[in-house]
């Protein structure tokens, strides 16, 4: 599973474009935060038997703002520190559960702003300095349908939205923590298992429809680790999909007719651990799919319709590790995919035009200091088909030019 890896989809528009609606109202917003003191949130869910459905949910988030105007434009400006440790765990026990999902999301400072309609120009400043950011979901059942979960860890999360007006971005995000995410699940016998992992030190995500995109992203992680860890076992399994993210710094900017002029700088010194573990007692006919995607540095930039320039350089000196493993003793002729990935450096940028040209400008720099490493193991009996792939990575750049239909 790549951090970063979903390309933009296709879309029938036509050749004429829409120019971006008159902003009816602008807004502005300050908002400055700064959080000392350690946040815990900590949910126990346990049903004994024949419950159609349970959850459990933890939520943790140092500082946390969020503004949008949905008929307009918005200037913020934002600043957020986080000296203390951010915690979320979530645990579900039960018997039978026919549907069983559990979800943990650790955040030290958490930020997202939005329009419709109006220009949004944002400056804003993320900085985590004090304790560590976890996320643990663990899910204990007997029997059941399906079962998710999923545990997500960042010290610093940004994501920027527009349709139909401009978006001026200059983001600086600051990390000397660490960040974990733990997602364990134990069974005996369910029809669908979906469990997952992701940790990143610094993220940043925007999307935005026909806008002119202007953005400015620095992002530093110093502290100790990345890790994420997802380990899955059930006495009897079918269908069970197993994956593991983790990263120190990322960032994916998307947009959709009109141009983008993208400028990123990303260093770590982080350590980066991806590890994924499934392992299946009695394995029937079904699927199963388990990765683990570990980056020091990565940027996924994509747009449509229109030209795109991208200016990014990159430095990790850390370490990154993606291990993925797969164990199952009594087969019935099931399929199974394998996939390791670990890389220092990534960068994606891609254009796809449906109406005349657009094209593809890029200034990379890559410099990779860490070591990188990637393991995967397979070990089944009666086994269908068999997929495994392990990838090292120091440095990678693509770049993807194409049009509709191509």
């Amino acid at each position: 599973m790549t951090l970063l890896a979903r390309l933009a989809a296709a879309a029938g528009l036509a050749c004429v474009l829409a120019a971006p609606a008159f902003a009816q109202n602008s807004s502005t917003a300050l908002n400055g935060q700064l959080n000392w003191g350690d946040v815990v949130a900590d949910i126990s869910v346990v049903t004994r038997d024949d419950a159609r459905s349970a959850v459990a949910a933890a939520t943790a988030a140092g500082n946390s703002v969020s503004g949008s105007n949905m008929s307009g434009g918005f200037d913020a400006e934002s600043d957020q520190t986080n000296s203390g440790a951010t915690f979320a765990y979530a645990n579900l026990e039960g018997g039978d559960v026919r549907d069983a999902t559990v979800i943990a999301t650790a955040q030290a400072n958490a930020g997202q702003a939005q329009t419709v309609g109006g220009d949004l120009n944002l400056r804003a400043g993320q900085t985590a300095n004090g304790g560590d950011v976890l996320a643990s979901a663990r899910a204990t059942i007997r029997n059941g349908q399906t079962l998710s979960a999923v545990s997500s860890a960042a010290s610093n999360n940004a994501a920027t939205a527009a349709d139909h007006g401009d978006l001026n971005v200059a983001l600086t995000q600051d990390a000397s923590n660490s960040a974990y995410a733990v997602t364990d699940v134990d069974a005996c016998c369910v029809s669908q298992t979906v469990a997952g992992a992701s940790s990143a030190i610094n993220a940043y995500g925007s999307a935005s429809t026909t806008s002119t995109v202007d953005t400015d992203y620095t992002q530093t992680s110093t502290g100790a680790q990345s890790q994420a860890t997802t380990d899955v076992y059930q006495y009897q399994g079918y269908n069970v999909t197993a994956a593991t993210t983790a990263a120190a710094n990322s960032a994916a900017v998307s947009n959709e007719w009109g141009y983008a002029q993208i400028r990123g700088r990303q260093s770590s010194s982080t350590d980066v651990a991806a590890d994924t573990r499934v392992t299946l007692g009695q394995w029937s006919q079904g699927t199963s799919s388990v990765s683990a995607y570990g980056v020091g540095n990565a940027t996924l930039a994509t747009n449509i319709g229109s030209d795109i320039v991208l200016d990014v350089s990159q430095l990790n000196t850390g370490g990154v590790d993606a291990n993925a493993q797969f164990d199952a003793q009594n087969g019935n002729g099931g399929d199974v995919v394998v996939a390791s990935t670990a890389i220092g450096n990534a960068v994606t940028g891609y254009v796809c035009s449906q109406c005349g040209d657009a094209g593809l400008t890029s200034t990379v720099n890559q410099t990779n200091g860490g070591n990188i490493t990637s393991t995967g193991s397979i070990n089944v009996n009666g086994a269908g088909a068999i997929y495994g792939s392990a990838s090292a990575i120091g440095n990678s750049a693509t770049f993807i030019s194409t049009q509709r239909n191509n």
